[in-house]
Order: C-alpha cells, then structure tokens, then sequence
C-alpha cells in the first residue's frame, strides 16, 4: 500500500512538473531568444558617466571683447571706448583696433594714435597699423610726422595700396602734381596697372607736360576702359600740344558727341573752338556743360563770353551774373564785358550790364 501511495505522489509529482513546463514553454515561445552567453546573467544596467561641473562660455554680454563688437556694429562707439579702454593693457591686435578706431570715429585723433602705436609695439612690422597712425596724424593736420610714417610703412611693404591712398590725399590737398605722378607711377609698377592709375597718369602726365609719357598713358588708359572721357579728352589735349591739330580735333568732338554728361569733354572741344573762333559751336558746348553743372565756374564764363561774341546779350548777363554770384572774383571780367558793350556803344544792354554789376556788389 506504502508503495501504491509512493506511485501516486511521484505520478502528481511528475505531472504537475510537465504542467509547469508547458506554461513556461508557451512563455519563453513569446518572447525573443537571447543568446546562450547571456542566458541567468543579470541584466545590464547602463553605465553613468559621474557629472563633471563646467563652466559655460561666457555671453557677449559678459565677454569685453564681444560686447565692444556689438556696440562697433551700432556704431555706439562711446561704449566702446568705455568698454575697453580700462583694459587697453591686456588687449590684443583686434581689440586694440577696434578701440582705435572708436576714438578716431569720435574724432580723438591723439588717443587713436597712441592705441595704434600699442597695436604696433605688439609687431613693429604691422604696416596696417603703421598706416593707419599716418592717416590719424594726416587727419590731426600734423602733415610731414604723416608723410613720414606713411613712407615708413612702405617700406615695410612696399605693395601695401593703402598707404598709397593715404599718401594721394596728402598731395591731393597740396595740389602736388609730380608727387602725386611719382606715386601712381609706384603704384603701376609695384602694384598692378589698373584701370584708374592709368587713367590719373594719364591726366597728370598731359598737365605737367610730359606727352611722350601722357600718349602713352591715355592710348592704354582708352584700351582698358573706353567708356572713361578724360583718357580721350586728355588724349586729344596732347594730340593739339604736340602739333597734331587735326586729329585732336577728331577726338575731342568724338568725346564730346559720345560723353554728353561730361561737363569736361564739352568745356574742353568748346574752348578748342574758341581758339578756332567758332563761337556758335563753343556757346553750343558750353551751354551743355552748364546744363550738366549749373555751377561751372568755367562753363559759365565760356557761356558768357561765347554768348557776347554772337550777341546773345540777354544769356550772357545772366551767365556773368551767375558766376559772379558763385565767386567775386569773377568781377573784373564781368566789367570788362560791360566796359566791351560801352566802346560798343550798343546803350541799351551796357545800362542792364551796369546794373548786373551793381547787383553782383561792384
């Protein structure tokens, strides 16, 4: 009986086992099968990485540098200065220039100079800065301490087109034509030959005279850029200097006929009338010139004087009483026309020049 019930329990036994089994069977059947490897290994935890405290960058707002470049660009430059300036000590080329330029801006030539200077202690071959302290001492009226330097700096690169152009306006002011030749002549060769150094060349090799140079000039300065009207203008001066009167007559009417908005190439075929005294076509031409600048001083006169030759009195008194009222100077050249119409005795108009004389304060 013992032995019966030994049975039993093992048969229970062994059935609910399978019964299990099948449970856990179906389970596993549903879910996806993991590798042998893995299989009664714990699970995976990811690994955490222990925080490590950083400091974020600063802002524009908290960097001195990037705030003063915000002020630059809204042209606040008072804030500049007060952003950097207490730090003039620890700043470096950017920041030095851009505090530079903020005192040149605010027209503080002296402080800009010597931020400059600091930027060129950092480089003594820094021919930016080199230049742009010339171009403050130029600004200040401290002309020959500009012109020094500025030489300085081509010296130190010789290429360097912007303290060329400094150098231009110096001369420029000081109406110094052969430096200014000597310069673009530096500039051509050191440089490159564009377009408007060959055309400056141009014009100021015809004004000193030099017409082997100025042909030269103006024949490259008409091929690199035919739409200019002085290459062809000066041109046609130097063809008349040198005796080629018929072919500067073709250029200068060709430029005057093709640059109509050229109060230059007008005055000039005018004034080559004069000479040819054909005072139709030179009052034509110098009407078109003021009808371009109602201020020529030069159109005005040729358009008075143009206009008396062909007794257009009416023209001609408005003409000098416009450019008398432009520059006093004008004056005694008004009274020669009125003192022309007296020998004349043509009555009627000098009593209306005399009065324009009058008005115009002689």
């Amino acid at each position: 009986m013992s032995g019966f019930l030994l049975g039993l329990g093992l048969f229970f036994c062994v059935s609910i086992l399978d019964i299990d089994r099948g449970i856990s069977i179906v389970v596993a059947s549903d879910l996806p099968t993991a590798p042998v490897s893995e299989v009664n290994q714990a699970p995976k935890v990811p690994e955490t990485k222990p925080a490590i405290a950083q400091n974020p960058p600063p802002t524009a707002a908290q960097n001195p540098l990037q705030k003063a470049k915000m002020f630059s660009q809204k042209k606040d430059y008072p804030s500049v200065i007060s952003t950097l300036s207490p730090l003039v000590e620890t700043l470096d080329r950017e920041g030095l220039f851009l505090l530079a330029k903020a005192y040149s801006m605010t027209k503080n030539s002296s402080s800009a100079i010597k931020t400059y200077t600091a930027a060129l202690s950092l480089n003594s071959k820094d021919v930016e800065a080199k230049t742009l302290i010339g171009a403050e001492q130029f600004s200040s009226g401290k002309e020959a301490e500009a012109l020094a330097t500025l030489k300085e700096a081509l010296e130190i690169n010789p290429r360097f087109v912007a303290a060329y152009r400094v150098l231009i306006r110096i001369y420029e002011k000081k109406n110094n034509k052969y430096e200014l030749r000597i310069l673009y002549q530096d500039l051509v060769e050191k440089t490159s030959e564009r377009p408007e150094y060959i055309a400056k060349l141009c014009a100021l090799t015809t004004e000193d005279s030099l017409y082997d140079l100025s042909f030269r000039y103006c024949q490259k300065g008409i091929a690199q850029n035919n739409k200019l009207p002085e290459n062809h203008v000066y041109l046609g001066i130097t063809l008349k200097e040198t005796g080629k009167t018929e072919e500067a007559e073709k250029v200068l009417k060709k430029a005057s006929t093709d640059f109509k908005k050229s109060e230059f190439s007008q005055i000039t075929y005018a004034q080559f009338m004069d000479e040819k005294k054909n005072y139709i076509a030179s009052y034509s031409l110098y009407k078109q010139a003021t009808l371009i600048n109602p201020k020529s001083k030069e159109g005005l006169l040729g358009l008075a004087h143009s206009s008396m030759e062909i007794q257009k009195y009416a023209e001609a008194l408005a003409a000098f009483e416009t450019v008398c009222k432009i520059d006093k100077l004008m004056m005694p050249t008004f009274r020669r026309a009125t003192n022309t119409l007296r020998t004349m005795k043509i009555d009627e108009w000098l009593k209306k020049f005399e009065a324009g004389v009058d008005r115009c304060g002689g």
